[in-house]
């Protein structure tokens, strides 16, 4: 029994890893980092916003090994406290090195450690000494949400792949393609689309999906199309049956939605993972 699910889930670990690329500036792993916003210290969220800004000009958008990188703030999650700081790497070399590369850049703004300690002692001040990490695998058929000087909302789904003992690698990738081109691409009030999945972190079961549209009246608009573009791509009743049967068999029934807004001046813009 034991070996079975070790199979299954090394199946479907392979199947959801983005295939090969050649291209060394094309991002393949996130990192996630969650802190916490110190609300007793007295701070405002301008306050927060030109000390991150003036760190993120001077060392995040110098860093070429971080491919991309945004920051995400509470909107309607369980926790108001919480920043989530989002950088993608080419490769888990390149996330060592990258932190390497920002130490070196600091110095370089920084040079004078008296005036260097003091900045980094008034960015540590926003947040409390919780912190955690994760690191993700990014997925294929990202779509790249257009730079905007506004706030996007960004609806994270969380669901649990589930390991069936009939699982296979290409069915699971090709229905998985399917509906992706044909329902999430084409949704036209869809800003942005981000799926990943666990590489290093608490769950191995997860799947994260983030859904980024210009405000929350677009995202229930979005969710409104959803069954329209899909009756278009499965007009035959019973072959939509067929369809869902076979993909809903690879997902847990539980899923998770959280919701964020980004900080614009805090984004550094990523290609596309085709």
């Amino acid at each position: 029994m034991r070996k079975t699910l070790l199979v299954s889930w090394a199946l479907l670990c392979t199947a959801l890893l983005p295939a090969p690329l050649s291209a060394q500036n094309t991002p393949k792993l996130m990192v996630v980092t969650r802190v916490h916003f110190d609300m007793n210290a007295g701070n405002t969220f301008d306050q927060w916003k030109a000390v991150e800004k003036e760190y993120f000009e001077k060392v995040t958008l110098k860093n070429d090994l971080i491919i991309g990188s945004n920051v995400l703030v509470h909107f309607y999650t369980d926790d108001n406290s919480e920043i989530l700081f989002v950088s993608t790497y080419g490769s888990w070399e390149d996330i060592e090195k990258a932190n390497a590369k920002s130490d070196e850049l600091a110095k370089a703004a920084w040079p004078d450690s008296v005036q260097r300690e003091a900045y980094f002692k008034k960015q540590g001040a926003f947040y409390t000494s919780m912190h955690s990490d994760e690191i993700r695998s990014i997925l294929p058929d990202a779509k790249i949400a257009v730079a905007d000087t506004t706030p996007l909302v960004y609806n994270i789904l969380t669901r649990r792949l589930a390991f069936p003992a009939d699982g296979k690698q290409s069915e699971f990738r090709e229905l998985m393609k399917e509906y992706t081109e044909n329902v999430t691409q084409k949704n036209q009030l869809l800003k942005g689309y981000y799926p990943s999945r666990h590489a290093w972190g608490a769950d191995s079961r997860e799947l994260i999906e983030a859904f980024v549209y210009k405000s929350l009246a677009d995202m229930e608009k979005a969710n409104d199309n959803i069954e329209a573009l899909v009756k278009a791509h499965w007009p035959d009743e019973k072959k939509r049956k067929e369809f869902f049967d076979k993909l809903g068999k690879y997902f847990e029934k539980w899923h998770g939605d959280a919701i964020y807004k980004n900080v614009p001046e805090l984004r550094k813009m990523m290609k596309a993972t085709k």
